[in-house]
């Protein structure tokens, strides 16, 4: 995996890109297991268009994250998500639930979150928090 992938943006924007090409049989089938077939300008289309449910997801990440940190939780939920961030409820589910399109194999951000929170780096504040998912790397 290249290094820019290895980042929580990286792998949001691989997983809308496959999400959205209906997952990975369906593109292996559609362009070929190496994406032969698949031209610049196609690649460039998926891109562009999945790149804000792609950030929006890693900010949805990050968030979590930082909310169980300043909760000093292990854990976290929808709700705690929604009073820390004063997002109303089905903006929250509605992220939620893109998460869960990118992230089948998980019901919550609690698994990568924690990963971010032992990681964290003591010293950042919550201006950098913006940063995050572009240099956070995760193992998803």
């Amino acid at each position: 995996m290249p290094k820019a992938m290895d980042t929580l943006l990286g792998h949001c924007m691989a997983r809308a890109a496959i999400h959205e090409h209906g997952g990975a049989d369906a593109i292996n089938a559609k362009y070929g297991p190496d994406g032969e077939r698949l031209s610049k300008w196609g690649a460039l289309r998926t891109v562009t268009k999945t790149t804000p449910k792609a950030m929006r997801v890693a900010t949805f990440i990050v968030f979590w994250a930082v909310g169980m940190r300043e909760a000093k939780q292990d854990t976290y939920s929808i709700t705690e998500y929604q009073r820390e961030w004063n997002e109303n409820e089905r903006q929250a589910y509605r992220l939620q639930n893109e998460f869960r399109e990118l992230f089948p194999e998980f019901d919550t951000p609690n698994e990568l979150a924690r990963q971010i929170v032992k990681n964290w780096d003591a010293r950042i504040t919550r201006k950098e928090i913006a940063k995050l998912p572009l240099t956070l790397r995760v193992m998803a």
